[in-house]
């Protein structure tokens, strides 16, 4: 995927956002050596319910994690759920040398795959997408999930089939400097056009008739480095439809840059930007068994650490 330049220059409210972007990302001062994280996605090999995702609850706080605005946590450890019954594990940052903090990593995920598979009966799989789930139930109710999800059955035509028959892996890198951004964010561009890490061709069918004003990648202004990058990520954010109201957000009066920073969340492109820890994430790589993971983070990692 190649970056358009185009020419144009972003308003006073681009411009004032993206400067306050590039604060609090260089005020984060993430430093060398680089730190890296992912998220993995495993779908339940069935539709889940309520009840189902009540048993995962309890299994998870009976095992010593804390429940924190739908986070369960337990030290370094972090899972979370997507609105299918996806479970979601977050890795720990992880410098590019620390291969026992990676293997560590892995073996947290197949021991709770595992384990809840034998005590409460879902059995997690690592996959791209699975069919069927367009009318399962959504699991996750909050305001966020629900708007989502009305928006989603109005608009294109696979946006449900995205929040509950899909899983991926989201690669993280830190960003250490206005530089880094710029280098990493062209080679984060490079690599989710790539086979290997771009999504396969039934997650992208589903991605491409989702939402088009909140999925893609947005038009960027490369010349002026960071700054133009975060114009373009906040240039496009502005143009979507914020979901409380309807309404494009640039349009909707009383916004400010908190409100901002919400709906920036709700932005779903290939790339993004994740302002609380200053970190670039490529949000294109596929679900896979977790035996074939490590060949594609080390190849992530090497090329981000060849820069």
């Amino acid at each position: 995927m190649s970056l358009r330049v185009s020419h144009g220059e972003a308003d006073g409210v681009s411009g004032a956002y993206a400067e306050k972007l590039l604060d609090i990302i260089l005020g984060k001062q993430n430093s060398l050596p680089r730190t890296y994280g992912f998220e993995y996605e495993f779908l339940p090999d069935r539709i889940l319910n309520h009840e189902d995702m009540s048993r995962l609850s309890d299994f998870l706080l009976n095992k010593g994690y804390m429940q924190d605005n739908g986070i369960h946590l337990k030290g370094d450890r972090i899972i979370a759920f997507e609105p299918g019954g996806q479970i979601e594990y977050l890795s720990p940052p992880l410098k590019a040398s620390d291969r026992r903090g990676f293997n560590e990593t892995l073996e947290w995920i197949r021991g709770m795959n595992a384990i809840i598979n034998s005590e409460t009966g879902i059995r997690y799989i690592g996959t791209d997408f699975i069919p069927g789930r367009y009318t399962a139930p959504l699991l996750l109710t909050s305001k966020r999930y629900s708007r989502m999800h009305e928006r989603f059955m109005m608009v294109d035509s696979r946006g449900p089939d995205m929040m509950k028959g899909t899983a991926a892996i989201h690669l993280h890198a830190a960003i250490t400097s206005g530089e880094d951004l710029c280098a990493l964010y062209s080679l984060f561009c490079e690599m989710a056009s790539s086979v290997e890490f771009g999504m396969s061709g039934a997650r992208r069918e589903i991605w491409n008739r989702t939402d088009s004003c909140r999925c893609g990648l947005p038009d960027l202004v490369m010349e002026n480095g960071a700054r133009s990058i975060l114009e373009g990520i906040v240039e496009f954010a502005l143009e979507a439809v914020e979901l409380q109201s309807g309404k494009r957000f640039r349009s909707i009066e009383g916004k400010n840059f908190t409100d901002f920073l919400d709906h920036l969340t709700t932005i779903f492109t290939d790339i993004r930007v994740n302002c609380k820890v200053a970190t670039l994430e490529l949000r294109t790589p596929d679900s896979r068994p977790l035996e074939a993971f490590p060949s594609i983070w080390e190849k992530f990692v090497e090329k981000c650490e060849n820069l």
